[in-house]
């Protein structure tokens, strides 16, 4: 009886039919599977493998613009060709051209003869790089919930209400078993991971037991949403774009199970936005780039944010959201994922979150806080001053690059160096504005799942 996933012996037999030119057909019978597994196994693990250094611009036989480049070639070259790769750069009718063969059947350039010296972007099939992208997706898929927001919701709006009537879980469990798709015990554990609006506060019996060390769920939206998206080709993408805008995001979460920060540091300046969440998910985290682009316009928000690197948890699976504009549906930005268990490839955002533990310590958080107390706790650090900016701080740092009347948009605040407090005390403080004559309103988001 075979196996039913592919094996690494399976994808070197893949790889080795394709560099002989045989068919999927032919690859999946010698295999012993069917054609339908093979192409989609080639479709799902081929990658996008970068150019030569020619010229691959759908226009290089009939550019006007080589005469020019040949007389002022930037690379010294007197006898410059159409071939040569350095004319494209500010063309502005530079338009790449892809070859179409990968378009159809075996969907990749393994086995072209003109692969090593071709000038256009290739398709390749790589055995070792399928079954890595294969046991990522394996373990990933192993956790978290198999559940849409849109089914979450559902089950949320029918167990909260009742179990905040003193209903206990079972009994609602049992009265409308035909509409849940999940057992009493799965909504407990959805309920200790804070995805619902009931708390453990509102189960009697919930209180009696022992706090259990084991995390909560994670709900998971979209599990091949890193394909294309890692830390690699965020690589290659910084490599072709090396003056995009970075900023690295990630979340902070003041109270287990309830308020969690969103925060977005802009690696140019230090300078570090931070937004409260009532629930830590996806919707919650599209919800505040909805409301970024709102306040800031569309040009202004394709200035502060072009390539953003978060790590892989479970709010961050809608990049979608994040990218495009919810309306017009057009890509605004670019976001890519950090490696597993590699947070480090955003470390200037984690070290930061180093000030907010200074105010708010991780196990000590309030119940509740307020907007204005979060931006506040924001205005307070971004206004110290660095060492490594020479003593000036974050906030000058990005009026002096983006303006100030983006800073005002943003909610953002200087805080005299006298004044800024970094301790616990912050946090209980009353709120007042350092600014008595701003009018900026706060940006933080409460967002629920719709």
């Amino acid at each position: 009886m075979s196996k039913k996933h592919l094996t690494f012996d399976d994808r070197l037999a893949i790889q080795t039919g394709l560099q002989q030119g045989m068919s999927a057909a032919q690859i999946a019978k010698n295999i012993g599977k069917d054609r339908s597994t093979v192409g989609r196994e080639i479709k799902a693990h081929r990658r996008l493998v970068a150019s030569s250094k020619g010229n691959n611009c759908v226009h290089h036989d009939i550019c006007t613009r080589v005469p020019q480049c040949r007389s002022k070639c930037f690379k010294g070259k007197r006898q410059c060709q159409s071939a040569c790769g350095g004319c494209i750069q500010g063309f502005p009718d530079y338009q790449e051209e892809f070859c179409r063969e990968y378009e159809r059947s075996p969907f990749v350039c393994n086995a072209c003869d003109h692969r090593l010296r071709c000038r256009l972007r290739r398709m390749l099939y790589d055995a070792k790089h399928a079954q890595e992208q294969y046991e990522s997706t394996l373990s990933e898929s192993r956790k978290g919930i198999s559940l849409t927001e849109r089914e979450l919701n559902e089950i949320n709006d029918l167990i909260s209400p009742l179990v905040k009537q003193g209903q206990s879980l079972p009994v609602i469990c049992e009265n409308h078993r035909a509409e849940l798709p999940v057992t009493d015990r799965t909504i407990y554990s959805y309920i200790e991971a804070g995805l619902l609006d009931a708390r453990n506060i509102d189960l009697r019996r919930k209180l009696r037991r022992p706090e259990r060390k084991k995390s909560g769920p994670v709900l998971r939206v979209d599990r091949t949403c890193h394909l294309g998206r890692g830390y690699e080709e965020y690589q290659e993408y910084m490599s072709e774009n090396p003056d995009a805008s970075v900023s690295q995001m990630d979340s902070v979460v003041l109270k287990k199970g309830g308020q969690t920060l969103l925060t977005i540091l802009f690696t140019n300046c230090d300078l570090q936005l931070m937004f409260l969440r009532e629930r830590n998910t996806s919707a919650s985290v599209s919800g505040v780039f909805q409301k970024l682009r709102k306040i800031l316009g569309e040009e202004r928000f394709c200035m502060l944010f072009q390539v953003i690197v978060t790590d892989r948890g479970s709010e961050f699976t809608d990049p979608m959201r994040i990218e495009a504009d919810t309306e017009s549906g057009e890509i605004q930005c670019r976001v890519f994922y950090c490696d597993p268990m590699n947070s480090n490839q955003k470390s200037r955002c984690e070290r930061n979150h180093e000030f907010i533990r200074y105010v708010i310590p991780k196990g000590e958080a309030k119940e509740e806080y307020r907007e204005e107390e979060i931006k506040r706790l924001m205005n307070h650090i971004n206004s110290y001053p660095r060492k490594k900016w020479n003593g000036r701080s974050p906030y000058d740092l990005f009026v002096k690059i983006y303006g100030q009347e983006t800073a005002t948009l943003l909610g953002l605040e200087k805080v005299p160096s006298d004044s800024i407090n970094l301790t616990p005390a912050l946090a209980t403080a009353r709120t007042q504005s350092s600014n008595p004559n701003s009018t900026s309103p706060p940006i933080s988001v409460r967002a629920r799942m719709k």
